[in-house]
């Protein structure tokens, strides 16, 4: 407790400097939290997206990936092949669709189409929908929208959709709210897309798998069975989707790690100016009898603390800017893209400690070799 007392009441002592350093300790850690949280929010909205969708197994064309098929580019005769093979494959259902996007970057602006065969209910691909007016399938000339995405464009049964110049189609239902990106998605017919896009070419089908078999049996069916295309299950893609985002969990690090660094030199600066402006201090404890080691571990225990406690402001400061966030992106798209999760809050705290510790290493080190006449006879 003595020493507790001797490093809160030099702390006091410098009051502008102690806190000038807590909030470069504080904006550096709350930043890692907050850019770190994106990836652990992304974890779970995949996570929640994927357990939603009916069909266990997507199938696309062979070197395309979910995340980015990008133009249409599976043929009509693989989907074919698919329905006609599908006794034999373990296959219960053949849902082919096509993915249109309209619009910028900015949700307010962006409007995405997911075309469904003719007739066909969205519930097909998203089980857990359900209806909030109007009819959830949609004519040759209608469309379904998500609950957020016509909330946000107001949006009413009977208005007018423009895809090109020449199609428009009417609003036909409207979805209740499910939290998730189906919010955020018009379900319109596949040959309406089509026929926008100039091709007969679906993005991707969704297969369900029938009793008896697994997701995994039928995906090894499906690509040796049928020429051009892969065949990935929903453990297939979270597994992709996870190194994909360990993979901005680096990038993100790595932008944060330079305010990490700038905390981490604001304390060993503060803390070696309060070497130099203790010498005589040092020196007199020295003299009284006081070890190396009970220097160096004084010293060194300042800058922890400064560290742990920056470390939960800090960890405060990210878990509001968190749910700011999240506010942001719920009320947008639907979707929650910030999580700050247990191992998140340990891996800052942990981050904040060892940050503590090498900043005030040297100064320790330096604090504790002061020779006591030296330290003594300076003013």
């Amino acid at each position: 407790m003595e020493v507790l007392a001797l490093i809160y009441r030099n702390l006091r002592a410098r009051p502008v400097r102690s806190i000038l350093t807590l909030l470069g300790i504080v904006v550096s850690t709350a930043s890692m939290v907050l850019f770190m949280s994106f990836g652990e929010g992304l974890r779970k909205a995949l996570g929640a997206e994927l357990s939603a969708v009916g069909p266990a197994v997507l199938v696309l064309p062979e070197g395309v990936e979910a995340f980015s098929p990008g133009y249409p580019e599976l043929r009509p005769e693989a989907v074919e092949a698919l329905k006609k093979a599908a006794p034999d494959l373990g296959i219960n259902q053949v849902i082919p669709y096509v993915v249109l996007t309209r619009g910028g970057f900015d949700p307010q602006s962006s409007f995405v189409f997911q075309g469904i065969p003719d007739g066909l209910s969205p519930k097909a691909l998203y089980p857990n929908l359900t209806l909030a007016e109007g009819a959830l399938n949609p004519s040759p000339r209608g469309a379904v929208v998500g609950s957020r995405l016509a909330e946000r464009n107001q949006l009413s049964l009977g208005k007018a959709l423009r895809l090109s110049p020449r199609i428009s189609l009417r609003v036909e239902g409207i979805l209740k709210g499910s939290g998730g990106l189906s919010d955020n998605i018009i379900f319109v017919p596949a040959s309406v897309v089509q026929e926008v896009l100039g091709t007969r070419n679906y993005t991707a089908a969704a297969v369900g798998v029938s009793a008896g078999f697994t997701a995994d049996q039928v995906a090894e069916a499906i690509k040796a069975r049928i020429a051009g295309v892969s065949a990935q299950t929903t453990g297939d893609v979270m597994r992709f989707a996870e190194r994909a985002v360990r993979i901005s969990d680096l990038v993100r690090f790595g932008i944060s790690l330079v305010a990490l660094i700038v905390g981490g030199l604001l304390v060993a600066n503060t803390v070696m100016m309060s070497v130099y402006e203790r010498i005589r201090e040092f020196g007199l404890m020295r003299a009284l009898g006081a070890k190396q080691g009970f220097i160096f571990g004084l010293v060194l225990l300042e800058a922890l603390l400064l560290g742990v406690v920056g470390g939960l402001l800090g960890l405060a400061l990210g878990q509001a800017a968190s749910g700011l966030v999240n506010w942001y992106t719920g009320r947008e798209v639907g979707v929650a893209l910030s999580a700050i999760t247990f191992r998140l809050a340990s891996f800052a705290l942990l981050v904040a400690v060892v940050l503590g510790l090498l900043a005030g290493f040297l100064p320790a080190r330096t604090a504790s070799r002061l020779k006591v006449v030296e330290a003594l006879g300076r003013l």
